[in-house]
């Protein structure tokens, strides 16, 4: 479906306006995958317009219609790859579970760690290279920001619920700044050029790094506990 026929809501003969839906849904999921695709190769300043549209199979027009603006597109592409690393269903449930607040702390370090540190994946080398980009990082800001208002209350409840700690102590997004960077210090070098097992010395596979972070991160989260 072309973009003039978008514009106006006309349809083609035997089109349904779900069809038309579904089309631009679908156009604008693989503008994304295109544009995370290239991204991943070589940043995404160094993308150019027509080279996502021309990959995509659509024609320019379609990422200002889709997403106002290349920056749109940016941003978009950024939250999308946050939710492929913090799904928020997928956060709620593990915060509904009946289990102690402990196991459901490990269930959310487990869940990040799986989706973060896989090398299967563009979106985290995409995550890796853009967050350390600083002419990127109002865009990264940003989507943060959106993010963070239910994502971010909904994990900090889990260590408010451990520690004791009130969701307005400042003390609470210590522990909980602490306890996450160890796994998004392995999340950036599994995914740069950085080989840190041997700077590090570090052999273990990933089930056993990731055990022993945990391990240390719980033993500092412990001293916080009321």
């Amino acid at each position: 479906m072309d973009m003039e026929n978008k514009k106006t809501g006309s349809l083609k003969k035997g089109e349904t306006k779900r069809q038309q839906r579904d089309d631009g849904r679908q156009t604008r999921e693989r503008l994304l995958e295109c544009a995370g695709i290239l991204a991943a190769q070589k940043g995404f300043s160094l993308v150019t317009s027509k080279e996502i549209c021309q990959m995509a199979g659509t024609n320019l027009a379609a990422i200002n219609y889709h997403f106002g603006s290349r920056e749109g597109l940016y941003e978009a592409l950024l939250y999308q790859i946050h939710q492929f690393m913090v799904n928020e269903d997928s956060l709620r449930e593990i915060a509904s579970r009946d289990s102690s607040p402990r196991e459901k702390i490990s269930a959310l370090v487990d869940m990040v760690a799986e989706q973060a540190w896989s090398r299967e994946n563009w979106q985290m080398q995409v995550w890796s290279r853009e967050v350390m980009h600083t002419d990127q990082s109002a865009h990264v800001s940003a989507v943060l920001m959106q993010v963070v208002k239910v994502k971010g209350s909904l994990a900090l409840k889990l260590f408010s619920d451990y520690t004791g700690l009130a969701m307005d102590d400042i003390r609470l997004y210590i522990c909980f700044l602490c306890f996450m960077s160890p796994i998004l210090l392995v999340t950036y070098g599994k995914h740069s050029n950085i080989e840190y097992q041997k700077m590090t010395h570090t052999s273990c596979n990933d089930e056993e790094l990731l055990a022993n972070i945990k391990r240390f991160c719980f033993a500092g989260l412990d001293s916080y506990r009321k």
